[in-house]
């Protein structure tokens, strides 16, 4: 490749150019757009994106670095994981349309999370004859689909089939611009064999993504009712899941909870969003605080209450808040407002604020009036958090109370949790954002390992933790896992917590059929993960450290022992914790 720089007028820069084929342009484009990483499971459409990626490296070019992950899961994992920590899109592309459906429910999961990932695939060779990039292989017809992309377009904003080598920069700013506007997601892209092998020649890029993004801004009006809804309020609520996902919106939560005297539930958590140290922090579901509330603030959440079993009582004023307050992509969601205010949620949220404030703002005896009753609910919520866990503390096989308990002990600020799902790693005594990470609420299971590579792979000096079920461990398709793990000298611990069982299964029976066949012979087929398997064996297969942790006070020195083998030894490690089976 030739490349220099002329300067034109104003802050764009262009990129002089000549490749031998468009794959080699393409990652250039990826470079110059900052992307890091090329999170790929290759077949026979990367031909000229592996020579392409051979060519880069001969001349020194670092970035974009691929990633060879051997399973679809774990690779939009770690990508989703890897923007969680830094804002950051990456490049997860795949083999055609067999590769497409193995990484579709990451790419539903990433959706319903709002997380943009550049995920691309190849497509089958177009023409049958007559050039080097045509078919030769027999899986070349039976991977042509009509429509590649149907299967997920209902999962990602935007979708497109490169066709010319000419307009290369213009879909990958497109893609790129798509995903990263709110609401933000996933985006796919196909690039046909014949394409990205053709010739490129010269040409000209621009050295910056040339399209600003947009603020959203509240309504001031609205802002100023909301606020005059707070003054008034003799009980105000907020509910949250995912306020977290900016660590500006945490601080200014908080910001609001104090000057309002405000209690915050955070339900179903994809992050920290609140500290639990903070006498306004209920806990973890409304049920026992829902009902008591005049207001409702829902900031940044799809789902704030289960209307079978709880609902604000019919008086209360529900304000909702968000980028998309009511999730347009939902096909149903019930959950009325009576006020909306669409925006950014730090935005609003710092807006209220501001409007609470000085002489005609909220009175203090009010706030104080509001924290003596926080504060003792508070403390409610988390002596029974404590005094559950402390239940368990001599129980055989584990509590899952008792297991996270003892984890919580060992998080420093160096630490960074992913939970999937849902091993109560959320009550974790978490002060800062960006140290948790949980599930999207898509509910694709196998998410959690490769999200926590994602996330080493992002801060390598962070000790990073996935606590997950053992559902959750087959779905990550653990090899796969363990492999990137020692290739990419990524040393994450895994803590397993083996109830033989899908728990979550086996409630829904019981909720929906209380005095059923399978409630009253304690017979639930297909949802007994037994006979349990030495996980911790896998682990070790690939140079990690395994353990088998079944009484209480082996907990402990299996942690210390767990994280020598991550912090010191730097190779990942996994406790196989057996657990009370449901």
């Amino acid at each position: 490749m030739k490349e220099d720089q002329e300067k034109s007028n104003g802050t764009d820069q262009r990129v002089r150019v000549e490749f031998e084929t468009t794959a080699e342009a393409y990652l250039e484009l990826l470079d110059l757009r900052g992307i890091e990483y090329f999170f790929a499971n290759a077949g026979t459409d990367f031909a000229s994106i592996i020579d392409a990626f051979a060519h880069r490296r001969s001349q020194g070019k670092e970035f974009p670095r691929p990633v060879t992950v051997p399973h679809e899961t774990p690779l939009v994992s770690m990508a989703h994981g890897y923007y969680m920590v830094t804002g950051k899109p990456q490049v997860a592309m795949v083999h055609v349309n067999v590769g497409t459906a193995n990484g579709l429910g990451g790419l539903i999961g990433a959706s319903r999370a709002r997380v943009p990932i550049l995920f691309s695939a190849g497509r089958t060779p177009i023409t049958e004859s007559g050039q080097p990039a045509c078919r030769s292989g027999y899986i070349h017809w039976g991977q042509e689909s009509f429509d590649q992309a149907g299967m997920l377009r209902e999962y990602v904003k935007w979708d497109y089939e490169l066709r010319n080598p000419a307009q290369l920069e213009t879909v990958v700013d497109r893609a790129l611009l798509m995903a990263m506007a709110e609401p933000k997601g996933p985006v796919y892209l196909t690039l046909p064999r014949e394409i990205i092998s053709s010739p490129f020649g010269k040409g000209e890029f621009r050295s910056l993504h040339r399209f600003d993004l947009p603020t959203f801004y509240p309504d001031p009006e609205k802002i100023r009712e909301a606020a005059g809804y707070l003054m008034k309020a003799q009980f105000p609520l907020i509910i949250t899941s995912a306020v977290g996902r900016s660590p500006a919106a945490v601080q200014f939560l908080t910001d609001l909870v104090d000057a309002a005297g405000i209690g915050v539930v955070s339900i179903n958590p994809e992050y920290m969003n609140f500290p639990m140290s903070h006498p306004g922090h209920l806990g973890f579901s409304p049920e026992k605080v829902l009902s008591r509330s005049d207001l409702v603030l829902v900031v940044d959440c799809d789902v704030p209450w289960y209307p079978n079993k709880t609902t604000p009582p019919a008086a209360a004023r529900i304000v909702q808040i968000g980028i998309d307050p009511y999730y347009s992509d939902y096909p149903i969601r019930g959950f009325p407002s009576d006020l909306t205010l669409q925006g950014d949620p730090a935005r609003v949220l710092f807006e209220i604020t501001k409007s609470l404030t000085g002489p005609r703002g909220i009175k203090a005896e009010t706030v104080a009036s509001r924290n003596k009753v926080l504060k003792k609910i508070h403390e409610e919520v988390m002596k029974g958090y404590r005094e559950q866990a402390e239940r368990a503390a001599h129980d055989s096989p584990l509590e899952i109370a008792w297991v996270s308990h003892c984890v919580n002990r060992i998080l420093g600020d160096d630490t960074i949790v992913v939970n999937e799902p849902d091993n109560a790693m959320k009550e974790q005594p978490n002060h800062r954002p960006g140290r948790y990470f949980g599930t999207s609420h898509a509910g694709y299971l196998g998410w959690g390992i490769g999200a926590a590579l994602g996330v080493k792979l992002a801060c390598p000096d962070k000790t990073v933790i996935a606590t997950v079920g053992d559902g959750s461990y087959m779905f990550c398709v653990p090899s796969a896992c363990h492999f990137v793990s020692a290739a990419q000298q990524l040393p994450i611990l895994t803590i397993v917590y083996n109830n033989q069982c899908w728990n979550t299964v086996k409630r829904a029976n019981l909720s929906l059929h209380p005095s059923g066949w399978a409630a009253r012979t304690g017979h639930f087929p297909l949802c007994d993960l037994e006979p349990t398997v030495p996980y911790e064996k896998i682990c070790e297969a690939f140079g990690g450290y395994g353990e088998r942790v079944e009484h209480p006070d082996q907990m402990a020195p299996a942690l210390d022992r767990a994280l020598q083998a991550v912090k010191v030894e730097k190779r990942q490690a996994l406790l196989n914790v057996i657990c009370r089976h449901p």
